[in-house]
């Protein structure tokens, strides 16, 4: 017996809020509750908008309770128990039901929480997780808890009230179990995380009362694009998770984007919104919860670095390329502070007196086994990381140790080295070089260049790269534009920066003798240079018929194999020594 005081505990808010998530999340015609009373007759029955009579309902409730389980007809009119029921034959004409009990304590069924439909409807076109959620929370309501049938943790706090959908607390519950499953059976399961593209400004211009109407609309169109076997959780804020038992295919991820990409209008206005998605999944990704939204996630930011409105599917050997990226550039951090990275030496020829003029300072990495690796074994991963303006000062400081190095033993060489554009976005980054000329002789600062890689100087912000770099001639350092060709502003960058160098980009330089076009380019910038009044250098001299063709042709200064490679301190003064003694004297 459940008496008055029990029933009581319902309050027609609680259920009419089950009631309604129920009939929104499954899109059926209505929800009902019922409960029993003394020696089986019904005390008292939720029923929504549907007119019938009460012991009708409670029919289809009380042979739910018989089966002690999930109880579906999918079209009641071919159910040979119910298909001259009142409620089938006559209004509302009932076709589809499926309830499921609700327990006390002890596991008794008392009453049943049911779903209609006036249209026949597929069984394994619904997942019944949320119906079994739903029941729970009534069972919390009336104080009994579920023992052995009820999922641990879940109450109507996992439902989200802006929009009807389970929330991200839910989510964890049910992708555990999703997850088990599919290990168990070996089934499919994805997960697509959708982030609204724009959603922020709604809010900022109309308020938060229209940006929650708009989420509402978003739900609905959600749920109107995927299967009634698929579930919709919200996040939070401008965020979705759709879960499914299959492979989330093209067409579907294209549907999704499609609902939310037409217009939504409230409160007269009308909002242009698109997604990016991210989509991961089991068996392809072999992760836990936690794991999996993380990867949805990456997926996601990936949409959104590709322009946004679209998709990106989760690529584990793309994530374990970045693992491995940032794996290196720990390991490059860990050598600077460790002093193993070093420059190396590359000679630099003057055509105009046959002189060693000085050295370029490239990079090395010393390995613990002896192994030196060249820069570009692992600068390119070290690039647009937050070492990049610390590897910049690192070399800095090292070409002026090695230029004090070289006026200790009378010897006037210049040293230049590589600085990555990103420092001259950096604020504080004269305010360093600054101080760190402070620590050195003020007779070497003219001796050392500062070279930019032209075809990646970022374009976004050219006020405050040229204030700097006036910043570093007013500290007296020479500044050469590297690379120069290769980028996709040369022009402009030869009237903007105020540099006093141009280096050639060896690939021109390399192919020059074989490739008409390439010795125009070298001509061409070589004349560009005189006319700008700037040193023009030239990398990539491999052999004597490149040097005597930039001989003729007007070029200041050389580098390349043809003379050395870039060699340890000591061994490039060595060279420079011996080169003096088979040409002018400087």
């Amino acid at each position: 017996m459940h008496d008055a005081t029990l029933i009581d505990a319902l309050t027609e808010e609680r259920v009419d809020r089950v009631r309604w998530i129920a009939r929104q999340h499954y899109e059926v015609t209505d929800a009902w509750f019922t409960l029993p009373g003394e020696d089986q007759q019904w005390r008292r029955t939720r029923v929504g908008a549907l007119s019938t009579d009460i012991p009708d309902a409670l029919s289809l409730a009380h042979r739910t309770l018989r089966h002690d389980a999930l109880f579906v007809i999918e079209d009641a009119r071919c159910h040979p128990e119910f298909t001259r029921h009142p409620l089938v034959v006559g209004s509302p004409g009932l076709r589809f039901y499926a309830g499921v009990p609700v327990r006390d304590h002890e596991g008794v069924g008392i009453g049943a929480l049911c779903l209609v439909h006036t249209s026949p409807v597929s069984a394994a076109a619904l997942n019944f997780d949320m119906l079994h959620v739903l029941a729970s929370q009534i069972e919390d309501e009336i104080g009994h808890h579920l023992l052995t049938r009820r999922p641990p943790g879940l109450t109507l706090d996992d439902i989200d009230t802006l929009t009807g959908l389970p929330n991200r607390r839910f989510l964890q519950t049910l992708m555990k179990a999703e997850l088990t499953l599919a290990r168990q059976h070996r089934g499919h399961l994805s997960v697509c995380l959708l982030n609204l593209d724009g959603f922020k400004s709604i809010n900022e211009l109309h308020g938060s009362d229209i940006g929650d109407a708009v989420l509402r609309t978003v739900a609905a169109r959600l749920r109107d694009a995927v299967r009634r076997k698929d579930l919709v959780i919200h996040l939070g804020g401008d965020e979705f998770v759709i879960v499914m038992r299959d492979v989330l295919q093209a067409e579907a991820c294209q549907r999704i984007l499609d609902q939310i990409r037409s217009p939504i209008e409230t409160s007269g206005h009308v909002h242009a919104l698109t997604a990016s998605m991210g989509i991961t999944g089991y068996p392809g990704d072999e992760a836990d919860v936690d794991v999996l939204l993380h990867h949805a996630y990456q997926a996601m930011y990936s949409a959104k670095e590709a322009g946004k409105n679209g998709y990106c599917r989760f690529d584990l050997e793309l994530h374990h390329a970045r693992r491995a990226r940032i794996a290196i550039v720990g390991d490059v951090h860990q050598a600077l502070s460790q002093q193993r990275l070093e420059l190396f030496y590359q000679p630099k020829i003057d055509y105009r007196d046959d002189t060693v003029a000085g050295f370029e300072g490239l990079l090395r990495w010393r390995l613990p086994s002896g192994e030196i690796l060249p820069p570009g074994r692992f600068l390119p991963h070290v690039e647009n990381t937050w070492l990049d303006v610390e590897l910049s000062k690192y070399v800095i400081d090292k070409g002026l140790t090695a230029l004090e190095h070289c006026m200790q033993r009378g010897l006037p060489y210049a040293v230049s080295v590589n600085v990555n554009p990103s420092c001259f976005l950096d604020s504080g980054f004269i305010d360093h070089l600054h101080q760190t000329l402070a620590r050195h002789d003020q007779e070497l600062v003219g001796k050392l260049t500062l070279e930019i890689l032209e075809s990646t100087s970022p374009q976004q912000d050219m006020d405050t790269i040229v204030a700097n770099i006036r910043g570093c001639l007013r500290l007296g350092l020479q500044l050469s534009l590297d690379d120069f060709g290769t980028g996709q502003s040369s022009l402009s960058y030869l009237r903007t920066f105020p540099t006093q160098k141009i280096k050639i980009d060896r690939s021109f330089v390399i192919g020059m003798l074989d490739n008409p076009e390439d010795e125009a380019i070298v001509a061409a910038i070589i004349g560009l240079s005189k006319s700008f009044k700037r040193l023009v250098i030239a990398e990539g001299v491999e052999n004597g018929a490149i040097e005597s063709r930039l001989r003729a042709l007007g070029c200041d200064l050389g580098q390349g194999f043809h003379y050395s490679p870039a060699l340890p301190f000591e061994d490039a003064i060595e060279w420079a020594g011996e080169y003096c003694l088979h040409h002018r004297a400087f």
